[in-house]
């Protein structure tokens, strides 16, 4: 049976409390723990802070700025970017327990401030016109069909002058329809696009001066050692989820890493202007 994309991020070995007890284990007291302390930890996309910091940087984010971050999850990407760059962060993400989560280790360092979150769905916004300076997301994508109605909505919410960044996997013309039905069924990932689509969808909702960076090489490391990253936290997701859950989710993990050793899949960051 497919799986869900709230199931999948519900019961994924990334968590609030997987976050909490690895920095404990480090012998730092929870009244005591700061934001580099999650930073750490809470980073669930490929390259991690610097990652962050390539999408900060070719999006020009400053001090100040009115951000948004789709699909934002345990809130990793926004309290960096809070408390790094100073920016106001609005995160949205479907998941209730990852906003849950999300909201009580920002309270946890003092960024409530800086850094919100909303439950919400990201092909249909729940903000005001013109609002934000900058959107991003990381790696989230290609969990949403209708990435048309997303496009449509980052163009509305942003100011003139704003801009849209992102990273997400991407297919080449290697990625076979069987393949295709594995991700949608087993990462629920329905509609992985190549980046030229992805171009020309950015195109079609009014973004001008897109560029695309393609990543490929780099996360072809990143993958393995997340999937050593995984592994390693068997007794805790089993404990958590269950031997079916893990099991599923490092046998997911190879296939798909597989098909980023074939050329098949490969990653890329995209950027986009509202003028």
């Amino acid at each position: 049976m497919a799986i869900d994309v709230r199931t999948f991020y519900t019961e994924h070995p990334i968590n609030e409390t997987e976050i909490l007890e690895k920095i404990a284990a480090e012998g730092v007291a929870q009244a005591d723990i700061r934001p580099e302390d999650l930073s750490r930890y809470d980073q669930d996309h490929y390259g991690g802070l610097a990652a962050t910091d390539a999408l900060a940087a070719a999006l020009g984010i400053k001090a100040e700025m009115a951000v948004l971050d789709l699909c934002s999850g345990m809130g990793g990407t926004s309290r960096y970017l809070a408390y790094r760059y100073g920016v106001d962060v609005l995160g949205i993400d479907i998941t209730e327990p990852r906003i849950a989560g999300a909201r009580r280790l920002t309270d946890l360092v003092g960024l409530s401030g800086k850094a919100s979150y909303q439950l919400g769905d990201v092909t249909n916004l729940d903000v005001g016109n013109e609002t934000f300076d900058r959107v991003l997301s990381q790696e989230s994508f290609l969990h949403i069909t209708d990435r048309e109605a997303v496009f449509a909505g980052c163009y509305r919410v942003l100011r003139t002058g704003g801009g849209l960044g992102f990273t997400d996997v991407v297919a080449s013309d290697r990625l076979s329809e069987s393949a295709r039905k594995v991700f949608a069924d087993r990462f629920a990932a329905p509609r992985i696009a190549s980046s030229q689509e992805y171009v020309s969808l950015l195109a079609a909702a009014g973004f001008s001066d897109v560029r695309s960076t393609d990543l490929s090489a780099e996360w072809r490391t990143i993958l393995h050692d997340r999937l050593a990253m995984y592994r390693s936290l068997e007794s805790e997701t089993v404990a958590r989820y269950g031997r079916d859950r893990f099991d599923a989710f490092i046998s997911m993990y190879e296939f798909y890493i597989a098909q980023i050793d074939a050329g098949a899949v490969g990653g890329g960051r995209f950027i986009g202007w509202k003028r």
